[in-house]
This record gives C-alpha cells, sequence and structure tokens, in this order.
C-alpha cells in the first residue's frame, strides 16, 4: 500500500515540476471553539485517509490528536475535530523514532496543561486540493498527543483539548532526530520544504491570514506564495530568530477610523506604557497563531480595559464584556480600533501600524471553559515557558487583521508582517510568489472594512466624549466628560451674560422714558387710567387694552412723534 502512495507522489510531483504552482491548503467549513471561534484547514493522515480539521500553527512537528486523548476523557467536545488511530494507518511509522517528549511545549499557548503524553512518529500526509488529485508527503513529522488535560489559570475546570495544529514548516530543510548511538540520524518531512524538495513550489515559504468567523474574513494558508489581496500597504520583513518570529512592539494605541469616537478621546498613544515605568522603549513580542490571544504585561491589559465597559474574572485571567452597557453594542460595531506600532528597520520610516478592529476583540468563551456562550475581551497576562521572549505574544486574536508568512532558508531567511483586510476581501486569490518585491492590494483599510461596521454619528454630544473620564483621565461609567463639562459652564455663563444684557436694555429704556416724562410747561398730564394701558414695566405682561372705535369718517393717521404723550414721572 506504501509502495502506491510513494508512486502516485513521485507522479504528481513530476507533473508539477515545470510549473511551480502555488499550493493553497483549503480551510474547512467549520469552525472551533472554545474561545474563539477559530477557523481550520483540512488533510488527511495515513492509508486509508483519516480526516483531521487543525489550526495552521507552530513550527517543526504537527500537533495531531490521538484516538487515546478522548478515550481517557468522554467529555462530549474532545476532539471534536478528528483524531488520529496509528493502528488504522498501513503507512505509519512508529518505530524507527522511540521518542518520548518531555516537553510538548503548548498545546494552544493559552491554557495550562496536565498529564501530558506525547510520541514522534512519522506518516504520509494528504493536502487535498481542488480539481487535482492530493499532494501526498511520506514521512511527515507528528507530535502525536496520547494524553493531555486542559485547565483554566486557578487549575479548575480540566477539560480535553478540540483541536491539533498543522505547523507551517521550520528553518531546517528536514526534522531531524538522532537515534541510537547518535551517530545514525532520521529525517522526517516538513510541509513546506518538502514540497519545495520536489519542485511543486519554488520557495520554502508560507503566507497565512487566519481571518475571522464572525466578520466572514475566510482563512487564507499557501505555501510557496502568498494571495496579495491579503495585504495592504507596506509590509516589514526582519531575520526570525532560530523558528521564532520576534519583532519590537513600540506603542499600543487607540483610534477610530470615521464618525465619532466612542472614548472620552478621538485617539491615544502611550497606552504600552501606560501605568509601567519599567518599559522604556519597547518590548519584544513573538507572533504566534498557536497561542490564542494577546499575551502583553498586565498594566498593559489593566490600561486597553480601563477605557472598556468589561471586567476582570480572576479564575480565567481574562476580560468579559459587560454587554448590558449601552456603550458596548455600539463599541463594538464602531469603526475604532487598537493599533500596534512596531519597529520595522525594513522600510522607510522605520515602522510599520497595524489595526485590529475591536469587533474582532468581541471573542466568545464556551463550554467547556464556560457553561453558556461569554463574550471576551482577549488580553491576557504572558505566556509561562515555551519560545517567547518574556512570555509575551500575539496570537490568533491579533492575526485576524494581520498578514503573516515566512520564507525558510536557513539562517538567511526572513519573515514577513503586514496589515490583512476586512471583511471586503477579493473574490478570487491573488498568487504571487516569493521574490525580492512583495506586493500588496491596491485597496485600503477603511474601504475594506466599508458596509460591515457602524459609524457613530458626529452630534453635539460626540464632539468631546460619548463617555465620561475621571479625574485621572479614565472613562468613568456614567457622567459626562470634562470637555463636556466646560462646554456646559461655558453654555450657562453665556446665557447668564444675555440674559444681563436684556435687563440693562430694559433698565436704560426706562431711565429714558422717566427723562422723557417730565411735562412742558402748561401742558396738560395724562389720567392714571390711560397710564395702565399706555406703560408696560420691564419683565410684566400687559393686560390685554379695551377696543377704541374711531368716529365715522376720521381717517386713520400717524401722529407725528413730537406728539406723542409723554409720560409722567
Amino acid at each position: 500500500m506504501w509502495f502506491h502512495t510513494v508512486l502516485r507522489q513521485s507522479l504528481f510531483f513530476h507533473l508539477y515540476a515545470s510549473s511551480h504552482a502555488l499550493v493553497q491548503i483549503l480551510p474547512s467549513s467549520s469552525s472551533y471553539g472554545p474561545d474563539g471561534p477559530w477557523q481550520t484547514v483540512n488533510v488527511s493522515l495515513g492509508d486509508p485517509p483519516q480526516f483531521v480539521q487543525l489550526l495552521p500553527a507552530g513550527t517543526w512537528g504537527s500537533l495531531i490528536l490521538s484516538h487515546q486523548v478522548c478515550k481517557t476523557n468522554t467529555a462530549k467536545l474532545c476532539g471534536s475535530g478528528g483524531v488520529y488511530d496509528p493502528n488504522d494507518s498501513d503507512t505509519v511509522d512508529t518505530t524507527s523514532l522511540q521518542i518520548e517528549l518531555a516537553n510538548l511545549g503548548s498545546l494552544d499557548g493559552g491554557q495550562s496543561q496536565a498529564n501530558v503524553s506525547v510520541r514522534q512518529i512519522m506518516e504520509g500526509l494528504r493536502i487535498p486540493r481542488i480539481s487535482y488529485e492530493p499532494l501526498v508527503i511520506r514521512n511527515f513529522s507528528i507530535k502525536l498527543i496520547e494524553q493531555v488535560t486542559m485547565t483554566l489559570p486557578d487549575g479548575s475546570a480540566g477539560y480535553p483539548p478540540q483541536l491539533g495544529s498543522l505547523a507551517l514548516g521550520a528553518p531546517d530543510v528536514n526534522h531531524t532526530f538522532p537515534v541510537g548511538d547518535g551517530k545514525t540520524i532520521i529525517n522526517a518531512s516538513l510541509i513546506p520544504s518538502a514540497l519545495h524538495q520536489s519542485k511543486v513550489i519554488s520557495t520554502n515559504s508560507f503566507g497565512l491570514h487566519i481571518g475571522s468567523v464572525a466578520m466572514g474574513i475566510p482563512l487564507s494558508l499557501w505555501l510557496g506564495g502568498y494571495d496579495s489581496s491579503r495585504v495592504l500597504g507596506s509590509v516589514s520583513s526582519q531575520p526570525y530568530d532560530q523558528d521564532t518570529f520576534l519583532i519590537d512592539l513600540l506603542d499600543i494605541g487607540i483610534g477610530v477610523d470615521n464618525g465619532a469616537s466612542p472614548f472620552p478621546f478621538p485617539e491615544k498613544q502611550g497606552i504600552l506604557r501606560q501605568g509601567n515605568a519599567s518599559i522604556i522603549d519597547s518590548i519584544q513580542v513573538t507572533l504566534d497563531p498557536l497561542a490564542p490571544y494577546l499575551h502583553l504585561p498586565q498594566t498593559t491589559c489593566d490600561a486597553i480595559a480601563s477605557y472598556l465597559p468589561v471586567s476582570y474574572q480572576s479564575k480565567y485571567k481574562l476580560y468579559f464584556w459587560d454587554t448590558r452597557d449601552p456603550r458596548y453594542d455600539s463599541l463594538v460595531k464602531s469603526p475604532s480600533y487598537l493599533s500596534f506600532t512596531f519597529r520595522a528597520l525594513s522600510l522607510p520610516q522605520a515602522k510599520l501600524t497595524i489595526k485590529l478592529p475591536f469587533q474582532l476583540l468581541n471573542l466568545t468563551l464556551e463550554a467547556p471553559i464556560t457553561d453558556t456562550p461569554t463574550q471576551y475581551f482577549p488580553c491576557r497576562s504572558p505566556l509561562a515557558g515555551g519560545n517567547h521572549a518574556g512570555g509575551y505574544a500575539l496570537g490568533r486574536t491579533f492575526l485576524q487583521a494581520a498578514f503573516l508568512a515566512a520564507n525558510w532558508d536557513g539562517l538567511d531567511g526572513e519573515w514577513m508582517l503586514a496589515q490583512a483586510p476586512g471583511p471586503n476581501t477579493a473574490k478570487s486569490p491573488q498568487q504571487e510568489q516569493f521574490s525580492n518585491t512583495f506586493k500588496s492590494s491596491t485597496g485600503t483599510w477603511s474601504d475594506s472594512w466599508k458596509g460591515h461596521w457602524t459609524p457613530i454619528r458626529q452630534t453635539t454630544s460626540t464632539v468631546n466624549s460619548t463617555s465620561g473620564t475621571d479625574d485621572a483621565g479614565l472613562p468613568s461609567k456614567a457622567g459626562f466628560s470634562v470637555g463636556a463639562k466646560v462646554g456646559i459652564s461655558i453654555g450657562i455663563a453665556a446665557v447668564a451674560v444675555l440674559v444681563a444684557g436684556i435687563g440693562l436694555f430694559f433698565y436704560r429704556s426706562r431711565s429714558q422714558a422717566h427723562v422723557a416724562s417730565k411735562p412742558a410747561a402748561g401742558a396738560k398730564s395724562t389720567k392714571d387710567e390711560d397710564l395702565k394701558q399706555a406703560y408696560i414695566p420691564p419683565f410684566v405682561e400687559a393686560a390685554d387694552p379695551e377696543p377704541v372705535e374711531l368716529p365715522d369718517g376720521e381717517p386713520l393717521q400717524e401722529l407725528p412723534a413730537k406728539e406723542l404723550p409723554a409720560l409722567p414721572r
């Protein structure tokens, strides 16, 4: 059986050797939690094929859930993306590598793990393709997870994993293992390098955009190149650190693309260092699709959360959105975003800013983590251990809005970072191979989100703010902003001046009337009854005068000003 698989693989590689086509890893039609939902890719393992849905993440060996995981844990969602049984495959190699792995690293980069049992094996991998025979890679490197329990940060609620992950390659061509006396080595295959060596793709590389289930942004994963419609604006390129995508994060800000701001400011910078004087210039972060959250300094998470209608839940080390707060709905639907500014020495401006809309920061916790679906803000304190610098990592949450690529070339390779578009992505992929220049879409980030957010109307009440601030400049739960309070004070003062002016006008008018009321010598005084109708004191409503008829035939004439009767004092 394995002979036929290898033969078909060789023939298929030969057919494509001259074309150097890009290879797309097809997204599945299903999404999974329990902290997303997240999109996955479809592959199969062994012969006969066993289909599994995996997160596109990690380097070196792919993390695959064994059927044994769900034998020891009977929870309903265990292995819901598919599990693999080596006993049902004719092509598995479980004997060449007698390696038990003591350190799994992290299955999802977010939760704690216990009772871990992992075995290194090699197996055939099939990559399904539209209108073509599947691509087959033999001796594919697999870390087979036979036992693992996920736990919440407080050590409670042990639950099984739902998904494994498909590794995206590594700097080396093979995953090499010494065996026996150490003089013998065995090479296991990695996906992009195996396809590159077989001349199916022109470079040992990948291009990834995680996308979003909630916003209908499809996952995009290409080997040997990338989809340029998933790249907006400038592209930063930098060397990887062994197998890790490290970059300096200079700052985090809040902004609004258009319309009024749902915050007490139109934009704000300096949030990365807010409340943390130990951060002088920047922090190093790892871009890691295995990690689900934004793993940042706790002070930074708290600073961002202080502007949001959220509450911190220590059991989960996460922030829950207050969906009953009137600010929640308008904020998560508005064109507001978090901005992440990175050091990018490959660009003329030496900086690159990625915008992450709050619509993508409204994720869902569900069973088995929570009993009912719960909206949460995915910022958490640093990861413990692993390859992350200081534990700081930007995971799948960030990669919903960012494009990540790598061109593996030993120690001389590079990885790339760019802004990814919103829901208005191109219907057809724009395939590009890696070269010295990186192509990006001609569209704009704003246009890619147009029609999918609801700008807040600019009104008098939103010129300064739609929510209040306390004395420290942080938003309060209710009340007017400082700007609004100043505006109200100015308005009250203006009304007071106007009222005073009107009073002064009437006062002067009355004084002049008194002066003019002194009768000339020999003049007759006016009766008191006439005064009641002729004179109206300021701010006193006049009584309706009784109608007076003119004598028949008497024409109506206007008296000259000098003949107006003078008012007595």
